[in-house]
C-alpha cells in the first residue's frame, strides 16, 4: 500500500452530517459558557486583594486575586465539562480513537493544559480592560471550549494524519502557541528578572536569543512529529533537515530580534509609545516570525 492509500485509510470522514455536528458542538459551547457564567455569579472568591505583575519597564498589570482564583477554577471546569460532553455526544458520529497505549488521549490532555493557561490569561486581560467578569467568563469559556473540540477532532478523530490545509495550519498554530509560551517565559525571566531595571539593547537581544533557543527545540520536535506528521518526505528527520531547520530558525531569530528591538527599545522606551508594551511587541514579533516559519519550512523541509 503506497503513502497516498495509507493516508486515505487513516483520515476518517464524519458519520453525522455537518448540520448535526454543528448543532451538537454549539450545544456544548453554550452549555459550558452558561455554566461558567453561573459559577461566577455564585463565586466565593472575593477577598479584595490586588496582585501586581510587571510586564514592561515601569509598567505593571493589576488583577484581583479573587478573579484569578476563579479563573483557575473555571478553566478546569470548562475543560472537564466540555470534554465530557464531546466524548459523550460524539458530534461527528465517530468513535474516539485512543491510539496505541492511549497516546492520543495523552496528547489531548497535554495540549489541553495550554487551554487552561489561555483561559486564565484571557480572563485576566479582559478584566484589565474593564469588561464585566460575568461576560468575560461566558466569552472565554466559549472560546476555550471550541479549542478543546478542535483538539478532540485532532486526536480522537486522528486529524494529525490529515493534509487538509485547515488541520495543518491548526497543528502549526498549536506548535506556535506552545513554543511561544516557553519563549515568552524565558524572555520575561531574562528581561525583567535577571536584568531588572537594565534598559540596554543587549538585554533585549540576549532575552530574545534565550527564548529562541528554548522555543526552537520545542518547535522542531513538535513540527516534525505532529504538525507535518504526514509529509511526503522524511527530510526533517535527517541531519540535513535538522541543519536546514536550524538555519531557517536563525533567520527567524534575527527577524525577531530586529522587530523586538525596534518596537520595544526604540518605540516604547525611547519614543515612549506606551501601547507598544513588551507583551504587545512579543505578540507582533511572534505572529510575523510564525508566518515566516510556516512558509519556509513548508517549502524547504516538510514538502
Amino acid at each position: 500500500m503506497n503513502r497516498k492509500e495509507t493516508t486515505a485509510v487513516l483520515v476518517r470522514k464524519r458519520a453525522n452530517g455537518f448540520l448535526t455536528e454543528f448543532l451538537l458542538v454549539l450545544l456544548v459551547l453554550l452549555s459550558s459558557s452558561f455554566l461558567n457564567a453561573f459559577l461566577y455569579a455564585c463565586s466565593p472568591f472575593e477577598d479584595g486583594r490586588i496582585l501586581e505583575v510587571v510586564y514592561s519597564e515601569n509598567m505593571a498589570f493589576t488583577i484581583e486575586t479573587g478573579l484569578l482564583y476563579f479563573s483557575i477554577m473555571a478553566s478546569g471546569v470548562t475543560l472537564l465539562f466540555s470534554c465530557f460532553l464531546y466524548f459523550l455526544l460524539r458530534p461527528s458520529g465517530l468513535s474516539p480513537a485512543y491510539g496505541k497505549g492511549g497516546k492520543n488521549i495523552l496528547s489531548l490532555f497535554i495540549l489541553s493544559l495550554f487551554g487552561l493557561l489561555a483561559h486564565v490569561v484571557l480572563m485576566t486581560i479582559l478584566s484589565g480592560f474593564g469588561i464585566s467578569p460575568l461576560f468575560s467568563s461566558f466569552v472565554v469559556s466559549f472560546i476555550c471550549s471550541f479549542y478543546y473540540y478542535l483538539l478532540y477532532k485532532l486526536y480522537m478523530e486522528e486529524r494529525t494524519f490529515s493534509n487538509n490545509l485547515f488541520w495543518e495550519v491548526f497543528r502549526f498554530a498549536i506548535v506556535g502557541l506552545v513554543a511561544a509560551v516557553f519563549d515568552f517565559s524565558v524572555c520575561y525571566l531574562v528581561q525583567f528578572q535577571a536584568f531588572s531595571g537594565n534598559q540596554a539593547v543587549y538585554v533585549t537581544i540576549l532575552a530574545t536569543a534565550c527564548g529562541f533557543l528554548v522555543g526552537v527545540v520545542i518547535n522542531y520536535l513538535m513540527s516534525t512529529f505532529m504538525v507535518y506528521k504526514n509529509a511526503k518526505t522524511n527530510t526533517s528527520k535527517t541531519g540535513k533537515g535538522m541543519v536546514i531547520f536550524f538555519l531557517l530558525s536563525i533567520v527567524g531569530l534575527l527577524i525577531g530580534i530586529g522587530i523586538q528591538a525596534f518596537l520595544y527599545d526604540f518605540l516604547f522606551l525611547q519614543k515612549e509609545i506606551h501601547f507598544l508594551s513588551y507583551p504587545v511587541d512579543f505578540v507582533i514579533r511572534t505572529l510575523i516570525v510564525m508566518v515566516y516559519n510556516y512558509v519556509t519550512r513548508k517549502v524547504f523541509i516538510y514538502r
